[in-house]
């Protein structure tokens, strides 16, 4: 008799079991077929829940006659009136736990409508934020793309004031302002603005600001007077095919974290480049194909800490390089470079770090102070 016992309370566990992975499927298959935020139809969770809640008192009531022993039901004409009262309220529990099975289903499905409910609102304010976003962006680019210049100046205010406040689609905003240098190269209004709003953005030398993460593709862009000075960036940092004039190009102490800075065919004609005591941090630093006419190129002072610093196939022509006490962690290098009338005056680096600096296969024409 207790096998007997123990195989039907084992099957009552299953059934259990059955009930639940039962009633789960049924929510999940109505959900697929009626959209994710509809629940499976009330009926099915009582009527679940009613059948877990009958094994349950089944697999009750049967383990408690087997610890009695299974004791045998008297009569009918054997109970008394008091014995029948209590039998009577035994029933009235039975229905009465009944109903609390159906209550709490109930309340059970009221909260998973409630936080259903909860969820497709916010889902609701979120897509109301991107379309009010969408709008937005809409907005701003028509403005700078507007005939007048105060229209575009006006462009640049709205597009950087979304950029601060979509933080999804920052990226996109910053680039639709950088594409504007490209396109408005003669509106010296409209680009000072756009490098002022860069600049605002972009922290200090000591602090990184809401944009430094973000990646700068400044490629084909004609820069005058370039003042990146005391900025941090911590994304890429992109110049291939710029070109930088004026009497000052600065990045003076602005770091470089963890990042690259490209400059792939940039041309640096007639101004003073300035990156002295600028920091690098664990990143690379390429010239790759670079023309520097008429420049000065000064690295007094800077800091590189990464994978190296490349001066490759660039061009020298009257121009000057200082990198006196420059501070390396890794490799300086100029390799098939071209200096006419040109001075690379690293001698005090050299005295400090001699190992750190090569010069490969590089072509000196009239060099005035040749390496």
């Amino acid at each position: 008799m207790g096998s007997i016992t123990w195989q039907y309370a084992a099957l009552g566990a299953l059934a259990v079991v059955w009930l639940l992975l039962l009633n789960r499927r049924l929510g999940l298959r109505f959900r697929r077929r009626h959209g994710r935020e509809r629940q499976s139809p009330v009926w099915a969770s009582i009527v679940g829940w009613l059948l877990i809640a009958a094994l349950v008192a089944a697999a009750a009531g049967g383990g408690l006659l087997w610890l009695l022993g299974w004791p045998t039901m008297p009569k009918q004409a054997a109970f008394s009136t008091t014995e029948m009262l209590d039998l009577l309220k035994i029933g009235l529990a039975v229905v009465a736990g009944f109903g609390g099975v159906v209550a709490l289903a109930v309340n059970y499905r009221k909260q998973r409508v409630t936080e259903a409910a909860h969820a497709h609102a916010l889902n609701q304010e979120e897509r109301e934020r991107t379309k009010l976003f969408t709008e937005r962006f809409k907005d701003a680019a028509e403005l700078l793309s507007g005939e007048q210049p105060g229209l575009r100046i006006a462009g640049v205010a709205a597009m950087a004031g979304l950029a601060d406040d979509w933080e999804v689609q920052q990226q996109m905003c910053v680039d639709a302002l950088i594409d504007q240098l490209r396109l408005r190269e003669d509106d010296s209004q409209t680009t000072n603005k756009i490098l002022r709003a860069l600049r605002d953005r972009l922290g200090s030398h000591r602090e990184a600001g809401p944009w430094s993460a973000l990646n700068f593709d400044f490629t084909g862009i004609r820069f005058v007077d370039a003042d990146f000075s005391e900025r941090t960036f911590a994304g890429a940092v992109v110049f291939d095919g710029a070109e930088f004039t004026g009497d000052n190009t600065s990045f003076e102490r602005t770091a470089f974290k963890d990042t690259k800075l490209s400059c792939h065919g940039t041309t640096f004609t007639h101004t003073t480049v300035n990156f002295q005591d600028t920091h690098f941090g664990y990143g690379a630093i390429e010239f790759v194909g670079c023309s520097f006419d008429h420049a000065t190129f000064d690295m007094r002072g800077m800091h590189v800490f990464g994978r190296g610093v490349d001066f490759y196939r660039c061009d020298f022509t009257k121009s000057n390089f200082s990198g006196q006490d420059l501070t390396l962690s890794t490799v300086f290098r100029v390799e098939l470079c071209t200096l006419i009338d040109s001075d690379i005056d690293v001698r005090r680096f050299l005295y400090h770090n001699l190992r750190a600096v090569r010069f490969t296969n590089n072509t000196v024409i009239s060099s005035l102070e040749g390496p």
